[in-house]
C-alpha cells in the first residue's frame, strides 16, 4: 500500500504560454484514428529530476517555460484547440490560444521522495498536486488546452515535470517526441530547430473511397451507445497499484512459453490478463485484450519522419475466461500471437479507418475487456533537460480514459535496487488489490516450480 505523507506547496496562478513568433491560423484535419471516441481523453506523464550541480543555479521551471514557447514555434497546432465539425468529427483549430504552465515550490527533497513507496514508481501519492487536473476544464476535450505542464521546484534543487497531453493531438509516441524536442530547447536555447521536425501528415490516413471494412473489429462497441469519457470521480473509485517484473521474473514467464523466443510483452501481457481475469472475471464470461500496436513504421503508406498524431490500431484477442483460467500460460500467449499476424500487413489500418468512417466514432468494447499499451521502448526517464537523466520518467498513473481501470501500461524500468526489468502500471478496485498481486506471482512462481520438476 502507499503511504501517506504530507508537504507544503506553493502553486503560481496558471498562464497560458504561446508560440515565441506567430503561427498560421487554420483548420488541421484530424484522422478517424485520432478521433475516436476511445482517444477523447488525457494522458499523464511525470518525470522526476535529482539535483544538478552543473544546472543549480538554473531555475527549472524559468528554462522550460521559455523552452516551450519556442518548441510550440514547430509544434503550433498543441497550442490551438479541439472544435466540434460536422458529423459530430472533431477539427484542430490552430488559433494559438496556447498551453497551460504552472509552477510550484515543495519542501521535501529528492532523497525523501525516494523513500515512499518503495522508491519513485507510481502510485504516486502526491499526484494531485503535481499535475494541473483541478483547472481550466481539465476533463473538457473540446475548446480547452490541448497541453497542460506543471513545474515542481524540490527543496534539494532537484524538480519534478508533470503534464497531460489531449489524446487526440498525439499518441505516447508523439508525446515522447514533443518532450525531447522541448528538452533539446532546454539544452540550447538558441536552437534554430529540434533534431527531429514535426509533421503533421493526418491525411494520409483518410478512409477510402469508397471505404472498404476487409477485417473483423471486436475492438469497437457495436452498440448504439458510445463510450463516454471518464471523470474525475471515476479515478478516485480505483486503487493505483504497481507491479515490478525483473529480467529474471520475465524469463521464469518466457520459460512456460517455450522458451525465450517470445516477445517480452507476449509474456508480461498473458502473465497480467490471466490474472486480472482470475481477479475481477466470473468463470463463464468472456474477456477481451486489446493491445495498441503503432503503425508508423510498419504499414503502408507510411507516415512522414516526425509524424506525432495517434497511429495506433487496438487488435482484440477474445478468450472464455475459464479457458484462460484453466489452461497454460502458453496459451494465452498464443492468442496474442495470433492476433498479432492480422495487423502484419496494410489493410487492418486502413480497414480500421474505413470502419469508423462507416460506424461512426464509437467507442472501444468495455464488457470485460483489458488495454494493456507496451510503452518500454518509450525511454522518458532518458530526456535530459540539462539535469541528466530522470529518477523516473513516463506515464504518472494507469488508464487514460475509456473504463477507468481498463488500461495498463507497461514501461522500461530500474529498481532502487538497481534491477533492470518492466514496471506494469494497474488499476483496479481497492478490495482486488491484493488479490490481483497474488495471481501475478504465483504464475511466476509456477514457472520456478516446472522447472525445479523438469531438473529433477
Amino acid at each position: 500500500m502507499t503511504r501517506v505523507f504530507n508537504f507544503h506547496e506553493h502553486v503560481s496562478q496558471p498562464e497560458l504560454v504561446r508560440p515565441e513568433t506567430s503561427t498560421p491560423r487554420e483548420f488541421k484535419y484530424l484522422s478517424n484514428i485520432d478521433d475516436q471516441i476511445g482517444l477523447r481523453n488525457h494522458i499523464p506523464f511525470v518525470h522526476f529530476y535529482p539535483p544538478s550541480k552543473d544546472f543549480c543555479a538554473r531555475d527549472p521551471a524559468a528554462l522550460i517555460k521559455q523552452a516551450l514557447a519556442k518548441v510550440l514555434v514547430y509544434y503550433y497546432p498543441v497550442a490551438g484547440r479541439l472544435r466540434s465539425s460536422e458529423k459530430g468529427k472533431l477539427v484542430v483549430d490552430c488559433c494559438d490560444e496556447g498551453v497551460i504552465f504552472r509552477e510550484a515550490k515543495a519542501d521535501i527533497t529528492m532523497a525523501e521522495l525516494r523513500r515512499i513507496n518503495g522508491g519513485l514508481k507510481p502510485p504516486f501519492p502526491m499526484l494531485d498536486q503535481l499535475l494541473v487536473d483541478d483547472i481550466w476544464g481539465s476533463y473538457l476535450i473540446t475548446d480547452a488546452p490541448l497541453l497542460r505542464i506543471q513545474v515542481t521546484r524540490l527543496a534539494c534543487g532537484g524538480f519534478i515535470l508533470a503534464y497531460t497531453f489531449n489524446h487526440c493531438i498525439c499518441d505516447a509516441y508523439g508525446a515522447y517526441q514533443f518532450i525531447t524536442a522541448l528538452s533539446e530547447f532546454c539544452l540550447n536555447l538558441n536552437l534554430i530547430a529540434p533534431s527531429n521536425l514535426p509533421s503533421w501528415g493526418r491525411e494520409i490516413l483518410k478512409p477510402r473511397t469508397p471505404p472498404i471494412i476487409s477485417n473483423p473489429h471486436p475492438e469497437y462497441d457495436i452498440s448504439n451507445h458510445p463510450t463516454l469519457a471518464y471523470t474525475e470521480t471515476d479515478f478516485k473509485l480505483l486503487a493505483q497499484t504497481s507491479i515490478f517484473f525483473s529480467n529474471a521474473d520475465i524469463s521464469l514467464l518466457k520459460n512456460q512459453l517455450n522458451g525465450h523466443r517470445n516477445p517480452t510483452f507476449d509474456a508480461v501481457a498473458s502473465c497480467l490478463w490471466r490474472a486480472r481475469t482470475r481477479t475481477l472475471i466470473k468463470p463463464n464470461a468472456i474477456t477481451r485484450l486489446l493491445f495498441p500496436i503503432d503503425t508508423r513504421f510498419r504499414c503502408k503508406p507510411s507516415l512522414p519522419k516526425g509524424y506525432y498524431g495517434s497511429a495506433v490500431v487496438f487488435p482484440c484477442a477474445i478468450a472464455k475466461a475459464n479457458e484462460l483460467m484453466g489452461k497454460p500460460l502458453h496459451y494465452t500467449a498464443s492468442l496474442i500471437s495470433e492476433v498479432k499476424k492480422t495487423v502484419m500487413g496494410d489493410e487492418y489500418r486502413a480497414s480500421v479507418l474505413d470502419f469508423i468512417e462507416m460506424n461512426g466514432r464509437r467507442g472501444f468494447c468495455m464488457e470485460e475487456a483489458f488495454v494493456v499499451s507496451d510503452m518500454c521502448r518509450l525511454t522518458f526517464a532518458n530526456i535530459d533537460f540539462g539535469w541528466g537523466p530522470g529518477v523516473y520518467g513516463g506515464p504518472a498513473r494507469a488508464g487514460t480514459g475509456l473504463k477507468p481501470g481498463m488500461v495498463t501500461s507497461i514501461i522500461g524500468h530500474k529498481n532502487e535496487e538497481g534491477v533492470e526489468g518492466v514496471l506494469a502500471l494497474v488499476s483496479l478496485p481497492l478490495e482486488s488489490e491484493d488479490r490481483f498481486h497474488m495471481e501475478v506471482r504465483k504464475q511466476i512462481h509456477s514457472a520456478t516450480s516446472l522447472n525445479l520438476i523438469s531438473a529433477l
